[in-house]
């Protein structure tokens, strides 16, 4: 009887470690009491390389050709085939009107609203998106000068709304004047946003950048040409 006392009070904290660990019961009775987390089988090392690793690394170092890309293929140039226009190209939004007068001038596309700038030989100097209005009043289409500017003004219909360089060219249907400026603002705030330029938003006026209506303040004088097209 004392015997088994014995091994009883031996067995007993095992048993207790089987049933409150994270191993199952019988785990504890495979663990080899003689390794380590640093212990590593005896037939295995973190620094030796497989025998047919080394042979291809010793194959490079021996210099071995290397393999030809697309870039480095010798005696070869890059062609291009034969190309067909299959159908005209579709005009572009920004082709300036084909009956925008000659000279020095200001052409203003209600259907584009795009303005461009000729110089005395013809060219091109300038072009930029503005918001007018799309319908054919306000100004119709046609022939106008530069007749008036102000470099601070506002809407007579609402004088809450004002803008600065406004270049005058046109008067509307009602008697109102219409010009170049840049986008309008009401108590502070602008009343369309730059990226809505090339939207019809305006009942006549030409709508541009601040930028861009500085630069047709300091262009165009009285007297500019100014070609409105449909």
């Amino acid at each position: 009887m004392m015997v088994v006392a014995f091994l009883l009070a031996v067995a007993a904290p095992v048993l207790a470690d089987d049933v409150t660990g994270d191993v199952s019961p019988t785990a504890s009775t495979t663990v080899d009491t003689t390794a380590s987390d640093t212990t590593l089988p005896a037939t295995a090392s973190d620094t030796t390389l497989p025998t047919t690793t080394t042979s291809i690394v010793g194959s490079l170092d021996a210099g071995a050709p290397a393999v030809n890309g697309p870039a480095t293929v010798t005696g070869l140039s890059a062609t291009r085939g034969p190309q067909v226009q299959l159908a005209a190209p579709p005009p572009s939004p920004f082709d300036p009107p084909v009956d925008g007068g000659d000279g020095r001038r200001v052409v203003y596309s209600k259907s584009q609203q795009t303005v461009w700038v000729y110089d005395e030989t013809n060219t091109i100097i300038k072009m930029h998106r503005v918001s007018g209005r799309q319908d054919p009043r306000d100004p119709s289409p046609g022939t106008y000068q530069v007749w008036s500017r102000s470099l601070r003004t506002f809407s007579i219909n609402n004088p809450s709304i004002t803008w600065s360089y406004m270049v005058r060219f046109a008067k509307g249907d009602r008697g109102g004047n219409i010009g170049f400026h840049e986008i309008p603002y009401q108590y502070g705030r602008p009343v369309q946003s730059e990226d809505q330029l090339g939207e019809a938003l305006s009942g006549g006026c030409v709508r541009q950048t601040t930028e861009d209506a500085i630069w047709m303040w300091n262009w165009a004088q009285i007297g500019t040409v100014v070609v409105v097209t449909p």
